[in-house]
């Protein structure tokens, strides 16, 4: 990063960090400060909302345990009448027409409409004199009951909208009359025996003539379009045995009271009857939609009359973990407010059994229509935060603008001097020595320029050292051999790696004649140390041995020769070599002879057995008259021999682990069958996992023959 720009940001953080510190501490303040009350505001009126629910549906509980049990006793009445008046007992007048009172005409006649699509309400023509009878005779005694039905439909004008009588010989008779074209051709839930009546009358069998008080679920009342539900009272004959049945069909609107039950609650609220059953998608408890609401065109809510959804419409939240517990406490009859959240925004739901069948009334208010005050108190806060941000901006940017020139015009001369001497080391880089920074000031900056321009020389100097390191490395690998050699009867490898530029690893194919025959003399040398001094000691011990080899001198000879050539080199130095020559005969034989270094490993797969190649002698350097015995096998097909040098076994892991001749041995055995490239290869992957992270430090090498 340029000085220039650490200069910027460094007056920006000291003029602009403490202004946006207060301008963040007040924006934190003043949003907190809105949520808190906005939550606050929003949890009260929830909780509110809640409480007024809870009160709604317990009420309504109660009110719906009272009609309950006031259509059961009214059914259980007038069903007691009609069993009178069906056996002569005198509670039937003889006429058969009923003229209700003036002063409740009005009243009857508000019910009776037909709901159109748009809610519009139609009023139909009614008769409140006369019973419709269907399926009898003339004179059957079912038509003289519109004096007892009338009284009851006058004393229950909003309450009761059918009075329905069946009976098991096919007898109908329903109260009051409504006409024929406001009926479509039917007549509601019993037209014809289709609809609410006609289906429990044309059961098989006596299952629609229940033997006690049945209700039946919610359903549409074509005559109306409104929703009704059916109370049932059985009729019995003088013998008490069931002879038909008497049907209340009420309206929803008449029992839910729902003028006086939504009108706390906001225009968003939906009202429901629902049915706690098996989901046949999920086969999880759920809510069936036995009906839903149908608002007016004012939109109020309360004032519309409910209407049958689909068969197969559930009530599907967003969070479906609280429905069973939901079901389970309708079917229970019990009361209740749920909170249910979502992603949309959260819901109220109140609720309220109807009947032992579980269905509700439930009533889902948006929690957002709720809270809508406290929202726009955070609408307001949130606008003021916002002008305050804008002013605050303004400040910030002139603050910004001004840092920014500053830092623009001081930077430029605060860094010349930095310029300079940047221009100085891209020179150096480019490899220019002679170069030098022109830096006049004496502060730091003077002074790392003139240290600077004192380095330079010796960088020279280091630059010319390494290139000369360079030059040495490449002669140095130029002595190893550039492939590996053939010879008949044996596969033979072999690799050095170095730890530093040069090191003092020596391996070696020399071929030569004998009075024996042709040969192959493999040589692995080992000089102590590493760096330029190993890789001198190591070319002069090669020069000198394959000037021997080559000459035809015994083995043992030679190695004696080059040991006190390598002691004129190195007296003195405390520096010296180990070598391990293995001469190769075709015949399978083999010589070899062991100047201080580690034996060869001769390993033969089919024994699984590991022999050392031993030999007397002390390493090449250290005394000019050592001797040295050559040791004499032959080598079957099969066999493998490795010489190593002690770079490969001592190598250390990350955690101060030496890899062991014990591992060494283990991979010749394993990998036994393979070429001896491979076999090299392989050796040398081991050891560099081996190490992982840790440094080389050592050279090693490693030759490979193998007997085929």
């Amino acid at each position: 990063m340029r000085i220039r720009t650490k200069l910027l940001i460094f007056f920006l953080l000291v003029s602009l960090v403490p202004l946006l510190l207060v301008w963040g501490g007040v924006r934190r303040d003043l949003t907190s400060m809105g949520e808190n009350l906005a939550d606050r505001s929003g949890n009260l009126l929830v909780r509110k909302a809640s409480q007024s629910l809870q009160r709604v549906v317990a009420d309504h509980a109660a009110i719906l345990h009272r009609e309950r049990q006031l259509l059961e006793a009214t059914a259980r009445l007038l069903a007691s009448k009609v069993e009178g008046a069906l056996s002569g007992h005198g509670h039937v007048l003889p006429a058969e027409t009923y003229t209700p009172p003036e002063d409740r005409l009005a009243d009857l006649k508000r019910d009776y409409f037909s709901l159109g699509m748009a809610g519009v309400r139609e009023p139909m023509d009614v008769d409140f004199g006369h019973v419709s009878t269907w399926s009898g005779d003339a004179d059957t005694p079912l038509a003289r009951l519109a004096p007892t039905l009338g009284r009851i439909k006058a004393e229950h004008p909003r309450l009761l909208l059918w009075i329905d009588v069946a009976m098991k010989d096919g007898d109908r008779a329903r109260y009051p009359v409504a006409s024929a074209a406001r009926m479509g051709g039917g007549m509601g839930m019993m037209g014809g025996g289709r609809g609410m009546m006609g289906a429990m009358g044309s059961a098989s069998g006596d299952n629609g003539f229940p033997d006690g008080l049945t209700w039946a679920s919610p359903e549409v009342d074509r005559a109306t379009g409104r929703m009704v539900f059916a109370v049932s009272a059985p009729i019995r004959d003088t013998g008490g045995a069931v002879s038909g049945r008497l049907t209340l069909v009420v309206p929803v609107d008449a029992v839910l009271h729902e003028e006086s039950r939504n009108s706390p609650f906001p225009a968003g609220t939906e009202s429901l009857l629902v049915a706690p059953r098996t989901d046949p998608d999920t086969n999880e408890p759920g809510l069936r939609i036995v009906a839903r609401e149908r608002t007016e065109t004012t939109g109020r809510v309360g004032m519309g009359h409910m209407w049958i959804p689909e068969a197969d419409a559930w009530l599907t939240p967003e969070n479906t973990a609280p429905m069973k517990d939901v079901a389970a406490s309708m079917l229970a009859g019990e009361s209740g407010v749920l909170n249910m959240g979502g992603t949309g925004g959260g819901e109220l739901w109140a609720y309220a059994p109807m009947d032992k069948s579980g269905v509700s009334l439930l009533l889902i208010v948006p929690e957002e229509d709720i809270v809508k005050e406290a929202r726009a108190a955070r609408g307001y806060v949130a606008g003021q935060v916002r002008q305050h941000n804008a002013k605050m901006g303004a400040v910030v940017l002139v603050v910004a603008v001004v840092v920014i020139l500053m830092a623009f015009f001081l930077s430029k001369l605060f860094t010349r001097n930095i310029r300079e001497l940047a221009r100085a080391v891209h020179s150096v880089a480019r490899g220019d020595f002679s170069v030098r920074a022109r830096i006049r000031s004496r502060d730091e900056v003077g002074r790392l320029g003139r240290a600077f321009n004192a380095m330079i020389p010796e960088l020279q100097d280091k630059v010319r050292m390494q290139n000369s390191l360079e030059v040495a490395q490449e002669v140095q690998l130029s002595l190893l051999p550039g492939h590996d050699p053939e010879f008949p009867g044996a596969d033979i490898a072999g690799a050095s790696t170095y730890s530093d530029e040069t090191g003092g690893d020596y391996y070696d194919f020399i071929p030569r004649t004998t009075d024996r025959g042709d040969s192959l003399v493999v040589a692995v040398g080992d000089v102590s140390g590493h760096g330029v001094q190993a890789a001198l000691t190591m070319a002069s011990a090669r020069a000198y041995l394959r000037s021997l080899l080559s000459g035809g001198a015994p083995l043992g000879e030679a190695v004696q020769a080059v040991n006190r050539l390598v002691f004129e080199d190195t007296d003195g130095s405390g520096r010296f070599m180990t070598l391990f020559l293995l001469e190769l005969f075709a015949d399978g034989a083999m010589e070899w002879v062991r100047a201080g270094h580690d034996p060869a490993l001769l390993f033969t797969p089919v024994r699984e057995r590991f022999e050392e190649l031993q030999g007397e002698g002390l390493p090449l350097g250290v005394t000019p008259d050592a001797t040295f015995t050559v040791g004499r096998s032959k080598a079957a097909p099969g066999q493998v021999a490795v010489i190593g040098t002690d770079g490969i076994w001592e190598a250390v892991s990350p955690g101060g682990e030496m890899f062991g001749k014990d591992r060494f041995k283990a991979l010749i055995r394993e990998h036994a069958g393979e070429n001896a490239a491979a076999l090299v290869k392989t050796v040398n992957q081991a050891v560099t996992v081996f190490r992982a992270t840790a440094p080389q430090r050592d050279d090693m090498t490693l030759a490979v023959v193998r007997w085929v």
